[in-house]
């Protein structure tokens, strides 16, 4: 799993390449930390070559979208493959989480 961060105006994007299992989520912990320091800005995490994301996985997301909430800033998940979704939709997390095409 790699993570590309890149920041442009008032968005910081996160591009996910790989499956996000409990091994990435693990080895990533320390990745997203300018996701973190940057909560109370726009989050975007582009999920175009995530083909996987396992329950670790989803608690990174929600770890990510927990800090977001009490900084004040937004997040939003997009490229979400089919398989990705159907994950989100089975645990009920894509009410909860924003995706965009």
């Amino acid at each position: 799993m790699n993570i590309n961060i890149t920041e442009e105006g008032n968005t910081i994007t996160a591009a996910f390449d790989g499956r996000l299992d409990t091994v990435a989520a693990q080895q990533i912990a320390e990745t997203i930390e300018p996701l973190m320091q940057h909560a109370d800005q726009n989050i975007l995490l582009d999920c175009e070559k995530m083909p996987f994301i396992s329950s670790s996985g989803l608690r990174i997301f929600l770890k990510i979208r927990k800090e977001v909430a009490a900084k004040g800033g937004k997040m939003y998940l997009k490229n979400v493959c089919p398989d990705v979704m159907q994950v989100f939709k089975m645990t009920k997390l894509d009410g909860i989480f924003e995706i965009i095409a």
